[in-house]
């Protein structure tokens, strides 16, 4: 059995559920009130960029020490994440569309679009992250 280090886990993951917790306040106010709100846009933008790279980061992470294994972008991260058995396939999906989300933020592949970011992290964003969090801790304390 391969030993993980259940301290970066809880630090990546107090990482992702800090970005979580934004996005949670960021969701509560109207979508008119967002759009009009540059802090919120920005926060929201960072927010979904944190949990991204935090969440690939712990998954990586885990495909190395667990099954001596990399991965050549965010998405294919949680893709091999599923294949392996750490998380739902669904899940994966899920974080996998929030990685395409957050490239767009960061190369700007065509102008941002602040009502989609918003609506993804209210519609299944946000539930997505926490079911990566449940299933990434429970594969982390069953396997160290």
């Amino acid at each position: 059995m391969i030993k993980i280090d259940r301290e970066y886990v809880r630090r990546i993951i107090g990482e992702i559920m800090e970005g979580l917790d934004e996005v949670k306040d960021i969701i509560m106010v109207r979508i008119e009130d967002f759009v009009r709100d540059r802090g919120k846009r920005f926060s929201m933008r960072y927010s979904i960029i944190l949990i991204v790279e935090a969440a690939a980061d712990l998954g990586l992470a885990i495909l190395k020490q667990c099954f001596n294994e990399g991965a050549e972008s965010y998405r294919e991260v949680f893709i091999k994440l599923a294949e392996k058995g750490v998380i739902s396939y669904d899940t994966a999906e899920g974080m996998a569309s929030l990685a395409s989300l957050r490239n767009m933020v960061v190369h700007r592949y065509w102008s941002i679009d602040d009502v989609r970011i918003y609506r993804e992290a209210r519609n299944n964003g946000v539930r997505t992250v926490e079911k990566f969090i449940k299933e990434v801790k429970n594969y982390v304390y069953k396997n160290s």
